[in-house]
């Protein structure tokens, strides 16, 4: 391996310690924010290893093609280190900063999509409900009026059999828009 390619390996190696880093500071505000406990803990900590096994091991492969030294974990190491000793910090509060913005951001699109959209569609849905009702009493009021004239008629041939009775009755039912 040469002397340009071990130097690329450390430089990218001290980068993926610094990105471990912050991965890390990402997952603690989270971890904070959303009150993570238990069994689910464990399953982003596992999650969080095998993704940052993942990262060293893709950038080793393409920074010296996979051949794993000693300064390779002396540089991931390093970069941590260094991560956490000058950058968590600021990192940290800008993370959080971050998350409650997004959230802000999240509630005031909420906000303008309930107060634009949500609001007219349930107002117009009441609007158009009101309206038919209106016109189904409208048509059932002037269905009335023209078969009052037929009600005698009704009556006069009841007498018949019990199939033209039902079929009065029920016609007489959805006429009065009554259920029995």
């Amino acid at each position: 391996m040469s002397l340009q390619t071990q130097w690329i390996t450390m430089a990218t190696m001290v980068g993926s310690g610094l990105i471990l880093g912050v991965a890390l500071d990402a997952y603690r505000v989270l971890k904070e924010r959303f009150h993570l406990r238990g069994w689910v803990v464990s399953l982003v900590d596992l999650l969080y290893w095998v993704a940052a096994a993942s990262l060293v091991f893709h950038l080793l492969v393409w920074s010296n093609w996979g051949e794993l030294r000693f300064y390779v974990f002396v540089a991931v190491l390093a970069g941590f280190w260094i991560y956490f000793s000058w950058f968590s910090d600021g990192v940290f509060r800008f993370l959080r900063w971050l998350l409650q913005g997004l959230e802000r951001l999240g509630r005031a699109v909420i906000r303008v999509v309930t107060v634009l959209v949500w609001f007219p569609l349930a107002y117009l849905w009441a609007l158009f409900r009101r309206a038919g009702l209106l016109l189904w009493r409208l048509a059932r009021g002037a269905f009335r009026l023209i078969a009052a004239p037929f009600f005698p008629l009704v009556r006069f041939l009841s007498p018949l059999g019990k199939a033209p009775k039902a079929l009065c009755r029920r016609l007489l039912r959805l006429i009065r828009g009554t259920k029995k």
